[in-house]
């Protein structure tokens, strides 16, 4: 009984060093909430952001120089409405967080009016600019008319004069494809559409159309698990012509299955800084944009004079957007007044079961 309540001492006096070395010099707080879909189909792509975003923030707090403690909470919204909202609640009235951090656009769209209404900083992450509802949202990731830009060029640059779109019926899809076809439609590039909806498991009718069509390229909008599932049919019936996805191969779980077909999207996070935060050797597509987030959160607060404990949302918001130029992971930022930070979309190729950028 002795020696068990020894090891029980010892246990306690490891868990309250490890508490206080968490904020050890007693620095006032910035508490930052974060929801990513940990669960599910796409748990891969939420654990990435959700352990980039941590890095971000244990590397915000070695730094001995910061006015601030970063405290971070996360919590596991499996995408589902019901339990993004509930987060967001729990997170302003219960936790009283300074930041919220949601993740995609349906996410965003539920938290983005929460923010605005309690003055609480919202940052998203997804194409989605509904979310930009107020001075307190900020979006990081790049956007839809860049994205639709960089798709354009890459067609020209390949002297594509048709080409087939397959759009599944999911997230940002009308949004992406709306001033798409404008922008095909000016560059004088025909078109067809298809559409799917979420859970369709039987592309063989779809793919055959797109085998035989007079198209010289198939551009896709798509995740995961029908992500895998079309791009396997494709495989199958030999579609022999560029097959190119909108910013969806940094979330697939087999490259090999992609191999030769591009992306047109985010940027390449490299090898070493996945290494760094725990994700070697995975796709970590959200990972470069979400420890830029938690850096670009830190470097607001660090920067914004106040007289009050923390800074206020409007303290914050006023700091971030006074500037226009950022930099990160992922290079160089343009902030604009709405509360979006713009970047380079990239496009990569999937060679030897890595995607690689195209310089």
């Amino acid at each position: 009984m002795k020696k068990l309540l020894c090891v029980l001492c010892a246990i306690l006096a490891l868990c309250a060093c490890d508490k206080q070395n968490e904020n050890p010099t007693n620095k006032p707080v910035v508490k930052i909430g974060a929801s990513f879909p940990l669960t599910g189909n796409m748990a891969a792509v939420g654990n990435a952001g959700h352990k980039a975003l941590r890095a971000a923030i244990n590397d915000a707090n070695k730094n001995q120089d910061n006015k601030y403690y970063y405290d971070l909470m996360v919590e596991n919204d499996q995408m589902d409405s019901k339990t993004i909202n509930n987060i967001a609640n729990k997170f302003i009235y219960t936790d009283k967080v300074n930041v919220i951090i949601s993740f995609f656009s349906g996410a965003g769209r539920i938290v983005a009016p929460m923010a605005a209404k309690n003055q609480t900083i919202n940052f998203n992450f997804s194409f989605d600019d509904v979310v930009l509802q107020s001075k307190y949202n900020f979006q990081n990731f790049i956007t839809g008319p860049d994205e639709n830009a960089a798709t354009i060029e890459f067609l020209k640059s390949r002297s594509v004069k048709n080409v087939d779109l397959v759009y599944e019926n999911i997230g940002a899809a009308d949004q992406l494809l709306t001033p798409l076809l404008a922008n095909l439609d000016a560059a004088k590039i025909k078109y067809t559409v298809h559409r799917f909806n979420k859970g369709e498991v039987d592309f063989r009718v779809l793919v055959s159309k797109l085998k035989n069509s007079e198209s010289g390229a198939v551009f896709i909008y798509s995740y995961e698990p029908e992500l895998d599932i079309l791009t396997r049919e494709i495989r199958n019936q030999n579609v022999n012509k560029i097959i190119a996805y909108s910013d969806a191969l940094p979330m697939a779980k087999d490259f090999a299955l992609y191999e030769g077909f591009y992306n047109i999207g985010a940027f390449i996070t490299p090898e070493e800084l996945k290494t760094q935060w725990g994700l070697a050797g995975q796709g970590a597509s959200s990972s470069a944009y979400l420890y830029d987030i938690g850096s670009l959160i830190v470097e607001a607060y660090e920067n914004t004079e106040t007289e009050n404990n923390i800074p206020t949302a409007d303290e914050v918001s006023a700091q971030l957007l006074s500037k226009t130029d950022y930099s990160g992971v992922v290079g160089k930022y343009t902030l604009d007044s709405r509360g979006q930070f713009h970047s380079n979309v990239v496009t990569g190729i999937v060679k030897d079961g890595a995607l690689q950028a195209i310089k």
